[in-house]
């Protein structure tokens, strides 16, 4: 069935800042698989087709839950097509492009399975990994990752994503190796938690390690992409850099300060070997060559700790602005009450937090 986005926005402020916006786990659902994806319209026939020969035989309930974000392809037109004849195949359907962590938040919220799969739907990673993934969560994980066994992309990129994830690590004091994939499978209770976490800038991949669950691995082999092009480009990833960087440590501000400390005590230093010359030998340093370079050396250094701070203010300005997280235009084959748009919790001047009001997408049938 086919719901139309309603403009109605629902007030509740009986709502609990620390309590998850609603619970959507389904005894009689299994198995939810969130599958992201823009302009993935050449991948989508093949995709459905391994998903159901590899999920049918298991004998497990399951609903696989597309999250469009943003496609200008035909994909989503398929996808309905679809869901009208198998009502497991679910369609949400986001105003326009948020991103790919922001798009599966979207599916966590609106997940109703006992066990919840986020996966890539460019075909790199491969659906008959699933099972494994289940029979490992059953010996008691409540997240299972899958670790490729390599990485489908250019040296250079590699090198450097493996470079950047390592310091990251260091800086969270999160284990998270590089080689891992966006493939995992995570608990009801796992689901739960990460929908009561309210940022907007979201980094999904130290995200899930932060909640602290039991966790475990399997290797899996990555196949190449057969059709289009990757999403992330170089600035969609220095973006996505700085937000993992900066909602998981505040070691840059430290580092900044460190760097201003130095610079100071390297002044001070100059200006008493300058004096001390002067009283000692009556030299005066002549020049201005090396007066220009330092100060250019000055500025620099305190672009470079304003550069810093601006980050993280404007990490806080977006979050203090209360937006939802994600604007659903229509959804294909979803309950009335799915999905919800979370804002996050507002604080006084006194310090006491108080809920926002809850803003929920109320969904019409046509």
């Amino acid at each position: 069935m086919d719901f139309e986005l309603s403009a109605t926005v629902m007030t509740n402020r009986n709502t609990r800042p620390d309590e998850p916006t609603r619970n959507t786990m389904d005894p009689q659902c299994e198995l939810s698989v969130i599958l992201p994806f823009c302009n993935e319209r050449e991948c989508l026939p093949e995709l459905l087709e391994r998903l159901r020969g590899t999920l049918d035989p298991t004998g497990l309930s399951y609903e696989l839950l597309f999250i469009d974000d943003g496609s200008t392809d035909d994909g989503v037109a398929y996808l309905e097509e679809a869901a009208g004849r198998d009502e497991r195949i679910k369609v949400l359907v986001l105003s326009r492009n948020f991103g790919q962590h922001i798009a599966a938040t979207a599916g966590i919220d609106s997940a109703r399975g006992q066990m919840v799969v986020w996966m890539d739907a460019d075909l790199q990673e491969r659906p008959e990994d699933i099972p494994r993934l289940i029979d490992k969560h059953r010996e008691g994980f409540d997240v299972v990752y899958a670790r490729r066994r390599q990485r489908r992309q250019s040296r250079l990129r590699a090198v450097l994503s493996n470079a950047y994830l390592r310091f990251l690590n260091r800086l969270a004091k999160l284990d998270v190796p590089p080689e891992r994939a966006c493939l995992r499978l995570f608990s009801a209770k796992v689901a739960e938690s990460l929908r009561e976490l309210p940022e907007r800038n979201r980094y999904m991949a130290y995200l899930i390690p932060w909640t602290g669950f039991r966790s475990a691995e399997i290797e899996v082999e990555m196949d190449p992409r057969r059709h289009g092009e990757t999403k992330y480009s170089i600035t969609h990833l220095v973006t996505l850099g700085l937000t993992g960087l900066t909602a998981f440590s505040t070691a840059p501000l430290r580092v900044a300060a460190i760097f201003s400390g130095m610079t100071i005590a390297m002044c001070l230093i100059g200006v008493g070997f300058i004096v001390y010359r002067y009283l000692a030998f009556g030299f005066v340093v002549s020049g201005w060559a090396s007066l220009v370079v330092a100060m250019l050396a000055l500025h620099a250094m305190e672009f470079a700790v304003l550069a810093v701070l601006g980050e993280y203010i404007g990490q806080t300005y977006t979050e203090t602005k209360h937006r939802p997280l994600y604007i659903c235009a229509r959804a294909v084959n979803f309950k009335s009450d799915a999905p919800t748009a979370r804002s996050l919790a507002r604080t006084d001047a006194l310090g006491s937090t108080r809920p926002a009001p809850a803003e929920r997408l109320e969904f019409s049938p046509v």
